[in-house]
C-alpha cells in the first residue's frame, strides 16, 4: 500500500465523510507557501434559490442562523451591486478565513440529512457553502431558509434530497450534474484539458471502509449502479483536466471564484482537493478548507497542485450568476 493513502485509508476506516476523501494527504504536506490572513471587510451583491421543493431536513441551529446574521449584516455595508458574480463569490470565500476545518462532517448519524455550517468545513463543504451563500446574495430574497435551499440544490442529485445515494460524492458527478442545471459551466476542455482516461469506482471498491455501503445493501446497490451510469457517460463526454504543469499558461483565463477541483492518479478516484481561484493584484491564489486546520490562501495555485501527493492536474469550473 502506497504510504501516501494511509492517512486516506484510516479516514475511511473512521467512516468520514466521500467529500473528506478529496483530500487523501493533504495533511503531510508541506504548507509553508500558504498564508493564512485575517478576513477583509471586502465588497459583495444580492438575490433567492427557484421555488423548488423545500429541504428535506431544515437545519435548527440557532448558532448557525446566527452566524448567518452576523455575515449578512458585514456585507450589507458593501455596494455589492457594483461586482461581478466572480468578484461576489470571492468576496464571500474572504469572510471564511481562519474558519476551522473538520473531517466527516456531512457523515453524522445514520441517515441522511442536510447538514449546512458556517462555522467548519471540509473541503467540499467549503465550495458548496461560498457558492450556495454568493447565489443566494444574488437573490430577491436571501433569506437563511433560503440559503439552506441553496446547499441542498448544489449537494444533491436535481437538487433533491432522497437519502445516501443522492448525494453527488464523486466531483466529477458534482459538476456534470450542477452543470446540467445551469448552476456551473465546466470549462476544462476550453481551457486546453486532455482527457481523464480511468474508470471511477472507488467507492463500490472499498464499500466494506464506508459504514453507510457496509450497513445497507440498498446503498451499495444505488452507489455501484451510480458508478455505471457514470463510466457510461464518461464514453461519450470523457472527463477532462488541465496537467498540473500547464496551470500556469490558464492564469490569465481564470476568474476570481472558479472551482478548482485537484485531478488524483490514485485507482478509481477522480479528485481529491477542492477550492477556489482567489485573484490579488500579483497571484492567481487558491482558497480552500485546507487538512492542515483552517480555511486558508496558496499564493500560487500551479505551485500548490504541484505539491500535492498523486495530484496529476486540475478541473476548472465556473459559477453561472443565477
Amino acid at each position: 500500500m502506497p504510504q501516501t493513502i494511509k492517512p486516506f485509508l484510516l479516514s475511511v476506516l473512521l467512516g468520514i465523510s466521500f467529500s473528506d476523501y478529496f483530500i487523501p494527504n493533504f495533511k503531510n504536506i508541506d504548507h509553508k507557501d500558504q498564508i493564512l490572513v485575517t478576513a477583509k471587510n471586502t465588497q459583495d451583491e444580492l438575490k433567492s434559490p427557484s421555488p423548488n421543493s423545500s429541504p428535506s431536513f431544515s437545519p435548527e441551529s440557532s448558532a448557525e442562523k446566527l452566524e448567518y446574521q452576523r455575515l449578512m449584516q458585514v456585507l450589507d455595508d458593501r455596494q455589492l451591486s457594483k461586482l461581478s458574480f466572480s468578484e461576489v463569490i470571492q468576496t464571500i470565500s474572504a469572510q471564511f478565513i481562519g474558519t476551522s476545518y473538520r473531517e466527516g462532517l456531512l457523515d453524522q448519524g445514520e441517515s441522511e440529512k442536510l447538514f449546512v455550517s458556517l462555522t467548519e468545513f471540509d473541503c467540499v463543504l467549503f465550495v458548496e457553502t461560498v457558492l450556495a451563500f454568493s447565489r443566494n446574495l444574488l437573490t430577491a430574497n436571501p433569506s437563511y431558509e433560503n440559503f439552506v435551499q441553496n446547499i441542498q440544490e448544489v449537494r444533491y442529485e436535481d437538487g433533491k434530497l432522497d437519502g445516501y445515494c443522492s448525494r453527488l460524492h464523486y466531483f466529477s458527478e458534482w459538476i456534470r450534474d450542477n452543470q446540467k442545471r445551469g448552476i456551473v459551466s465546466d470549462r476544462t476542455e476550453e481551457l486546453g484539458g486532455i482527457p481523464l482516461n480511468k474508470t471511477l469506482n472507488f467507492m463500490s471498491s472499498h464499500w466494506q471502509k464506508y459504514p453507510r455501503l457496509k450497513n445497507s445493501k440498498a446503498n451499495y446497490q444505488c452507489i455501484l449502479a451510480m458508478e455505471k451510469r457514470m463510466e457510461l457517460e464518461m464514453r461519450s463526454q470523457p472527463l477532462r483536466y488541465i496537467p498540473s504543469r500547464k496551470i500556469h499558461s490558464i492564469y490569465p483565463l481564470l476568474k476570481s471564484g472558479d472551482i478548482i477541483a485537484v485531478v488524483t492518479d490514485l485507482k478509481g478516484l477522480d479528485t481529491t482537493h477542492t477550492g477556489l481561484v482567489y485573484l490579488t493584484a500579483k497571484d492567481t491564489s487558491f482558497i480552500h478548507a485546507s487538512p492542515s486546520g483552517k480555511v486558508k490562501i496558496a499564493p500560487d495555485l500551479q505551485r500548490y497542485v504541484e505539491r500535492v501527493d498523486h495530484a496529476i492536474g486540475i478541473m476548472v469550473v465556473r459559477p453561472i450568476n443565477p
